[in-house]
């Protein structure tokens, strides 16, 4: 006859309440040095630190930006932003707020405060970029959605957010790419996918 389980199967184990959503459990994970924790589609996804030419990238057009931007903004890398009202939780490679938004010590912001939001794809997420992320912001009501395809060295700036999908796609030509407002004009791309070997 088996003895019976104690109350308590683990009494040095200090009890914890679990997470009543994936938003709590993403606050409480501690990923690896490099790593950077999304909602995506319902699954917490664990993503590594991107490879130079997309750093390069996210630099350039940082750059490229810079002239063109509308002073009440600033283009942030790293922040999250929580698409509502799905709760998914994106971690765009750039993002354009509004300046009175951004405060020392805040890293979290609701999708629709964003003017622009930048994506850079990397080999392993690259549908994800492409499908889900697009599908995504257009439901958190981002006006303009910046997609930097690195495998097809294209860029596709998705705008009218309406019913959870964009109405309007434009894509870089002749090495420009035209910005809409509140961007006070376009921004060159011709070397933005220029690497060494």
């Amino acid at each position: 006859m088996a003895a019976p389980l104690p109350e308590t199967p683990f009494p040095d184990m200090p009890f914890r309440e679990a997470p009543r959503d994936l938003n709590e459990v993403a606050d409480h994970l501690e990923p690896p040095e490099g790593y950077r924790v999304e909602i995506i589609d319902g699954s917490l996804i664990l993503s590594p630190t991107p490879v130079s030419a997309h750093a390069a990238v996210a630099t350039d057009l940082t750059l490229a930006m810079a002239p063109v931007l509308p002073s009440d903004s600033k283009l942030l890398q790293n922040v999250t932003l929580m698409i509502m009202p799905s709760g998914e939780r994106y971690v765009p490679d750039l993002v354009l707020l509004p300046k009175p938004l951004v405060k020392k010590d805040q890293w979290r912001f609701p999708s629709y405060e964003a003017l622009l939001s930048v994506e850079i794809t990397s080999p392993g997420n690259a549908e994800t970029d492409r499908v889900k992320k697009t599908r995504g912001y257009a439901r958190g009501e981002v006006p303009a959605y910046l997609l930097v395809d690195m495998e097809a060295e294209r860029l596709t700036l998705f705008l009218e957010p309406e019913g959870g999908v964009y109405r309007k796609q434009v894509s870089d030509s002749e090495g420009l790419l035209r910005l809409p407002e509140p961007f006070t004009g376009p921004i060159g791309t011709s070397d933005l996918f220029a690497f060494g070997e």
